[in-house]
């Protein structure tokens, strides 16, 4: 997110006033086990990430500081809730090591990825293939059943929160900021950060009628889609009609970016954007899905169709929308800030 965002604007500033202006306060029990380096990572729209050392052993990790005035509810998050997230490991799930509280803030001392972002990277890739797509779903699915199997449901699967562990070809993709969303929750604030940005966000969400396991796997549907035409499949040329479109959920397969994409994916595609939650597959059968075991065709190279649609109107839009509806901003005042980032 750009930082003309007034929402990061006012993060900065907060962080700025709580870490920066002496010598940062930060809990004593987190400065015994880690050095705090001076370079922030990423500013969010709740969070400053920093890189960290653990003295013990020299490892790098990255610590996400979430400030509490930025944040619904000024109540200690120290339950054993977040307790259990510190026992989560997985290879496609960004391992939590600690969280520590001040006054001030949440320290959340987790896996450094160095990678990027998944669109991102598909975007600077050369060559790309359903086959490479099909393997950077089936990592999210794995990642997804072992939450699921643990009884944690991430509610904020978004491509900001796939992120690659390295900065190698074949680098693993792993999910984070798995149950922020418990931290963070707003009840009934579907727009709060907290509650899944608004194009990916499934339709019972929006309906009020449910937030389990099956919202994790509609976004990832939303994501199937957008990784293999480059622009999501449901759009609005405001937040009304964004939502409106999700809770009617239909979508289409348009032959300009479609017609080149195999049926296994649109079949996929369609089981993980099941309308009802209780009919949608579930992060285990998805994985045995013939699309991901067995025949991802690897013959076409999609990335000059997917480049197309990421820099098409539509995405463009959608991003926008879905910005300012975080933002509950003005969609034109953002517009110029939102170009600029896509070029």
């Amino acid at each position: 997110m750009s930082h003309h965002n007034p929402f990061v604007k006012k993060v900065l500033a907060l962080f700025k006033k709580t870490h920066e202006e002496e010598k940062p306060q930060y809990p004593p029990a987190l400065s015994a086990k880690y050095s705090i380096g001076e370079k922030t990572l990423g500013v969010g729209s709740f969070a400053v990430v920093k890189e960290c050392t653990e003295l013990a052993t020299g490892d790098k990790c990255a610590v996400k500081i979430i400030l509490k005035k930025v944040i619904a509810g000024k109540r200690q998050m120290l339950d054993s809730e977040l307790d259990i997230l510190t026992k989560v490991r997985h290879n496609h799930i960004v391992s939590l090591h600690d969280i520590y509280e001040s006054d001030d803030a949440v320290y959340i001392v987790t896996d450094l990825c160095t990678g990027g972002e998944l669109f991102q990277r598909i975007v600077e890739r050369g060559t790309y293939t359903e086959a490479i797509a099909a393997d950077l779903v089936r990592q999210m699915l794995e990642g997804l059943s072992y939450l699921h199997s643990e009884g944690i449901v991430h509610r904020d699967i978004k491509p900001e929160n796939l992120l690659f562990k390295t900065p190698e070809e074949d680098a693993e993709l792993l999910i984070t900021d798995f149950g922020l969303s418990k931290l963070l929750k707003n009840n009934n604030e579907v727009l709060t950060t907290a509650c899944g940005t608004p194009g990916y966000v499934a339709p019972e969400v929006l309906l009020g009628s449910g937030h389990g396991k099956p919202v994790d796997i509609w976004s990832v549907g939303v994501i199937m889609y957008t990784l293999l035409s480059g622009y999501t499949p449901f759009y609005g040329e405001d937040q009304n009609e964004l939502f409106n479109c999700i809770m009617k959920g239909q979508y289409e397969f348009d032959d300009e970016y479609w017609s080149d994409i195999s049926e296994g994916a649109k079949n996929l595609i369609n089981r993980l954007l099941t309308f009802d939650p209780k009919q949608r597959v579930t992060a285990e059968e998805a994985l045995t899905d013939p699309w991901i075991v067995s025949e991802a065709d690897s013959s076409i190279d999609l990335a000059p169709n997917v480049r197309k649609g990421f820099n098409s109107r539509r995405t463009l839009k959608s991003i926008v929308t879905a910005v300012a509806a975080i933002n509950r901003l003005k969609i034109n005042d953002h517009h110029d800030d939102i170009n600029e980032e896509s070029d």
